[in-house]
């Protein structure tokens, strides 16, 4: 076997191997060499594997590129993803993976490497979910890369799949909470109506942020979710998933919650005249613009220091909702199509603790329904 270890550099003994693969290219004999194996076994398996690759014609030329490189290319053909999960991924990119194992040549990228990249992420205190994600992220790229032969297979199968421990226990409001709270912060902030909107109909941050009064109808008492407003506060067209593009159906009280809202607004646009940014939104500035998701945290965490609220997120507040329908014995079909999921499973996957006597209420229930006497 012509495998040799490498012992002319100091502190260099890994083994290595070359060959001539038989062909002729630009006039020169082509040949085939692959460093950085650790004991010799290794190499000469990498060897046999690499040669049996080209007498099956499967054999792919070793990228230089950077992996680094290959991911801000890979990052641009995933158009599918919305545009939140793509500003997520690009911030894992650039906060963790690329600073960490950019630098290694794609083909060179080793199952050890990401071994030690998610070490590392232990190291900086993430948590478990986040680790899986970023995780995530890196499998799919190199999954990608195997899919497309620009290596021969994607070194992450073989690492050991970061694991949550325990589902994150979803801290909800009881209803006589949230009356009182809600009536307690009515005349804190402008945008208590985005509070307001979160807990009646369950919709995402973006989605109430670019909710428009077009969107609304009055009349049938319902709303649609055809826009958004991202972090960096542009109004962007469509919703997360098409799932999120929905209609929403509205409470009585909260059709007189937005009239008067949408008064306040009207009188605001009338005082500034041709100085007001008309875009049409419910959840608007003072000058009629999109606002920041900043500008809401900041009023929520007032919210809960006013009224001493157990410290919840802004997004809690979907779950929160659920939770209040499912109390009401909805059916999880509809939370699922309110809250804009792609599917009923995830629904489940998120609230089915909540509903354990369902089985039980299914079960009794039978009794209603078949008269057979057993005894």
């Amino acid at each position: 076997m012509p495998v040799y270890k490498n012992e002319k550099a100091k502190g260099d003994n890994k083994w290595w191997f070359q060959f001539y693969t038989g062909e002729i290219k630009n006039g020169v004999r082509e040949r085939i060499t692959k460093r950085g194996f650790r004991t010799k076994k290794e190499a000469e398996k990498a060897l046999i594997e690499t040669q049996a690759a080209i007498q099956k014609g499967e054999y792919i030329e070793p990228t230089k590129k950077l992996f680094q490189e290959y991911l801000q290319e890979w990052i641009k053909t995933k158009r599918n993803l919305g545009e939140q999960t793509l500003e997520l991924y690009d911030s894992y990119l650039r906060t963790h993976i690329t600073p960490a194992i950019g630098h290694i040549p794609l083909a060179k990228l080793s199952a050890h490497d990401i071994e030690m990249f998610l070490d590392s992420l232990h190291d900086k205190g993430l948590a478990a979910a986040t680790i899986k994600r970023i995780f995530s992220v890196v499998n799919a790229a190199l999954n990608a890369a195997e899919t497309k032969d620009i290596i021969t297979k994607n070194v992450a199968n073989k690492v050991e799949k970061p694991q949550v421990s325990r589902r994150r226990e979803l801290i909800v409001w009881d209803p006589d909470f949230v009356s009182d709270f809600l009536a307690r912060t009515k005349q804190a902030s402008r945008y208590w109506i985005a509070v307001y909107l979160a807990i009646m109909t369950g919709m995402r941050q973006g989605e109430i942020l670019g909710l428009r009064w077009s969107d609304i109808d009055f009349d049938k008492r319902t709303l649609t979710i055809q826009q958004t407003v991202n972090r960096h506060r542009e109004i962007k067209a469509g919703a997360k998933t098409k799932k999120s593009m929905r209609s929403v159906a509205l409470s009585p009280e909260t059709i007189e919650a937005l009239k008067d809202h949408r008064q306040f607004i009207v009188q605001e646009r009338v005082a500034l005249g041709p100085a007001y940014e008309n875009n049409n939104l419910v959840v608007c500035t003072q000058f009629g613009g999109p606002v920041t998701q900043r500008a809401i945290q900041k009023v929520w965490t007032s919210f809960l220091r006013k009224t001493n609220a157990p410290k919840i997120t802004f997004h809690d507040l979907r779950h929160t909702h659920a939770t209040l329908l499912i109390k009401q014995g909805v059916h999880i079909k509809v939370i699922s199509e309110r809250l804009g999921h792609s599917s009923v499973s995830i629904t489940m996957d998120t609230y089915g603790h909540l509903m354990p006597n369902m089985q039980e209420d299914a079960a009794v229930g039978l009794d209603s329904v078949i008269t057979t006497k057993t005894r």
